[in-house]
């Protein structure tokens, strides 16, 4: 239950303010310190270092070719121009939009 501070005087509450920030900070301190006492365990674990396990994600990572999005909308005028629905929307649309069409007219 949080203690009733309306009654504090403002240099009280201001040495409060300041021991809850020196508390968080010793906190997460904690937390940075038991989070990286876990990634060692777990990595003496598998018999691996740290940076094994990091550069053998990283490797990993670069391997594992993104699938291209298929396209959502496409532009009537030229069927070249397509829009996946991620990102910025291409000029083309935008011009489109502006002239008073919907998004909903470019589904694919």
């Amino acid at each position: 239950m949080m203690p009733d501070i309306s009654n504090m005087s403002v240099e009280q509450l201001k040495r409060l303010q300041l021991e809850a920030e020196a508390l968080i900070a010793s906190k997460k301190d904690q937390a940075i310190e038991d989070a990286y006492n876990q990634i060692l365990a777990i990595a003496e674990s598998v018999g691996l270092s740290v940076e094994q396990i990091v550069e053998f994600g990283s490797v990993k990572r670069k391997k594992g070719t993104r699938k291209a999005v298929e396209p959502r909308y496409r532009n009537k005028g030229n069927t070249e121009e397509t829009w996946t629905g991620r990102g910025k929307q291409p000029r083309w649309l935008v011009a489109q939009l502006e002239k008073g069409a919907k998004l909903e007219d470019f589904l694919i």
